[in-house]
């Protein structure tokens, strides 16, 4: 993935974003916990902002994921047409609690970008 700063809100969290044609392809690296939720929150806002088509979260770098990233990735999925969120997980800890929560079931969950964006 290309970095890009391209209006994307500071963070304590590593951020990268690609955009491949109509789909945003958001990169996250550390941990998503209490406090940096609601940076994640921003940078999500800061790229639907752009109205893509599809947003692709890839969350294989995260090593931390509470139920506060689950909401930001479920506020995400409420915004967007159906099945346009795909998450990007190659981990259970991230695919664990997308799979305990239910959420799977509304939010794509894929082992590679390039399988989320097929």
């Amino acid at each position: 993935m290309t970095p890009s700063s391209r209006d994307l809100p500071a963070t304590d969290l590593a951020v990268t974003l690609d955009w491949r044609g109509r789909a945003a392809v958001l990169g996250v690296a550390g941990e998503i916990d209490l406090l940096s939720a609601p940076e994640f929150e921003d940078v999500v806002d800061a790229v639907l902002a752009e109205s893509p088509e599809t947003l692709v979260v890839d969350l294989r770098s995260v090593t931390f994921f509470c139920s506060a990233g689950l909401q930001v990735l479920a506020s995400a999925h409420r915004r967007l047409a159906e099945r346009a969120l795909r998450v990007v997980s190659d981990s259970p800890v991230t695919s664990g609690p997308l799979k305990t929560t239910g959420l799977d079931t509304w939010i794509s969950v894929h082992p590679t970008v390039g399988e989320a964006l097929g």
